[in-house]
C-alpha cells in the first residue's frame, strides 16, 4: 500500500487505464526503475546531452559573437544548466 495525493492518484489511474495496466503494476515498475538507477533524470539528461550535440553540429549555430563564443556554445551552456544531478 502506498499513499499518494488525490491528484497523483487520479493521474496514476488514468495512466494505468490508458496503458491497459493496473495501478499496482505501474508503481512496481516505477520502484524497480528507481532501484536499478534507470530513472527519469537519466533519460532527461540524455535528451539534453543529445540537444547539445545537435546544437554543436548545426552549421548556422557556428556563428561567432564578439565574446568569442559561438551561438551553439551559448545555447549549449544554457542547456547544461538544466542537467539534473542525483536521483
Amino acid at each position: 500500500m502506498i499513499y499518494v495525493t488525490p491528484e497523483d492518484k487520479e493521474a496514476l489511474v488514468k495512466y494505468a487505464l490508458d496503458n491497459k495496466m493496473t495501478a499496482s503494476q505501474v508503481v512496481r515498475e516505477g520502484v524497480r526503475m528507481r532501484l536499478k538507477g534507470n530513472d527519469f533524470n537519466t533519460g532527461f539528461n540524455d535528451g539534453l546531452n543529445e540537444a547539445i550535440k545537435i546544437a554543436q553540429a548545426t552549421e548556422g549555430a557556428k556563428m561567432m559573437f564578439p565574446s568569442g563564443k559561438s551561438f551553439a556554445d551559448l545555447v549549449s551552456n544554457n542547456i547544461k544548466l538544466a542537467i539534473r544531478d542525483g536521483k
